[in-house]
This record gives structure tokens, C-alpha cells and sequence, in this order.
């Protein structure tokens, strides 16, 4: 779950006794299109990269998606996505 305001969706998980934990993530946007999260893929990989989990949200009709990845190294994985790709 990604949320805007951490500390206060905390406090209602420990409220409501639901388990939770914490990790960094790498969010950012792409076309939404057939391929373009499997580019993107392909680029982490190539670096060696594995990608824990992603999910994805968009809006109906929407040009743009959304996309939450959990990778172990967020420094080299964004370094790797703000390179052009090749």
C-alpha cells in the first residue's frame, strides 16, 4: 500500500491490529501502453536488478500508469531509469 500520509494510515493499521511493514519503493509514471513496464523491466534486469514486486494503477481511458516497484537497491535502480534507454 502507498500511501501520502504514513504516520497516520500506521496508526490506523495498529488500531485496527493489522499487521504491516515498511519498505522503499520506486514509483514513477509510464505511457500507458502494451510493453512499456516490460521495457523497464528489461533495463533493471540487464543491471542485475531483481524486482521484488510491482503494481500498477490507472486511470480508465488515461494516457499515463502509475507504477510501484520494490527493488533491493533503490540508489542503482533509479540511477539505471534516469539513463536513456538504449
Amino acid at each position: 500500500m502507498w500511501v501520502d500520509r504514513p504516520e497516520e494510515a500506521k496508526a490506523a493499521l495498529k488500531e485496527a491490529s493489522i499487521r504491516f511493514s515498511e519498505e522503499e519503493v520506486v514509483a514513477m509514471e509510464l505511457d500507458n501502453r502494451a510493453g512499456t513496464f516490460a521495457e523497464v523491466a528489461g533495463r533493471l534486469g540487464r543491471a542485475n536488478i531483481n524486482i521484488k514486486y510491482a503494481y500498477a494503477a490507472t486511470a480508465d481511458g488515461s494516457v499515463r500508469s502509475t507504477v510501484v516497484m520494490a527493488v533491493p537497491d533503490i540508489t542503482k535502480a533509479l540511477r539505471i531509469l534516469k539513463r536513456s534507454p538504449r
